[in-house]
């Protein structure tokens, strides 16, 4: 219950016209409404709710303003096409996908005191992960880390840790997030847990998910680690697609010691000069 208060989780009914007829009657005209993203307009001109049937997160700004919304599928809805399990709020005149962070404003703090920002996947892995005490969690809002996400989260601390879902989807997104913030000087880690996501770990049990949340792995080395593991070392062939995999995530470091540190590991662990 304080979580939820605390992160103002609240519920979409499942109609087409409820929240816009009560925006109207507060006093909001329908061309508000659609600007803010709380509506969908149809071929005909007319609109309806852009959440329906949904559990609703509200997404705020650094200043703890909400800007936009993210609605977890619940129910079925009727009449309804299928709709992806969440539903996000489009860009508009206050919403930048690419600027806002999910969960910073209440994180911010814990990321300075703790010189570490620990990026995690969706919602629900933010408000877990400050339910269980890990208070230096942000999702970055169903995108991949932009530069302006970068810049945000170095303000606060150098260090930055990743946690995605172990699944490909999460891979490739946790890839274009670690060659950007590498290319941007941070330092970047992996913290890897053994359910699915953190949500699911700290259902399981909390005190798990605060050790884990605390065990990262320099990015570099979990690359050279996986490389190794998918490829065989004895051949030509293996020892080639290592080196395919790991050196163009070595040449992003901006720092030529760190860089430097990480060739030696590489070309030791291959046998070659």
């Amino acid at each position: 219950n304080e979580t939820v208060k605390e992160w103002r989780l609240g519920w979409a009914p499942n109609t087409w016209n409820y929240l816009k007829s009560f925006l109207k009657e507060a006093g909001f005209e329908e061309k508000g409404i659609y600007a803010a993203g709380l509506s969908v307009k149809k071929d005909s001109g007319d609109s309806y709710d852009r959440f329906r049937g949904r559990i609703m997160f509200p997404i705020s700004d650094i200043s703890s303003q909400v800007v936009g919304f993210t609605g977890r599928v619940f129910e079925e809805v009727t009449g309804e096409v299928e709709m992806g399990k969440y539903v996000n709020t489009p860009q508009t005149l206050i919403y930048d996908k690419g600027k806002v962070l999910y969960g910073l404003d209440k994180a911010k703090m814990d990321v300075r005191k703790k010189d570490r920002a620990l990026v995690v996947e969706g919602n629900m892995d933010v408000i877990m992960s400050h339910q269980a005490g890990v208070k230096n969690a942000v999702a970055s809002s169903g995108t991949a880390l932009t530069i302006q996400h970068l810049k945000i989260l170095k303000r606060y601390s150098q260090n930055l840790d990743l946690c995605f879902d172990q699944d490909l989807a999460g891979e490739t997104a946790a890839k274009r997030g670690i060659n950007l913030a590498l290319t941007y000087g941070l330092n970047v880690g992996v913290v890897s847990v053994p359910t699915k996501d953190p949500a699911d770990l700290v259902k399981e049990s909390p005190q798990k998910w605060v050790e884990a949340s605390v065990k990262s792995q320099p990015i570099v080395q979990f690359y050279i680690d996986g490389a190794f593991q998918r490829h065989d070392l004895k051949t030509a062939l293996g020892k080639k697609n290592i080196a395919m995999e790991v050196l163009p995530v070595i040449k992003l470091i901006e720092n030529k010691v760190e860089q430097a540190h990480w060739l030696d590991e590489l070309s030791g662990r291959l046998k070659i000069d």
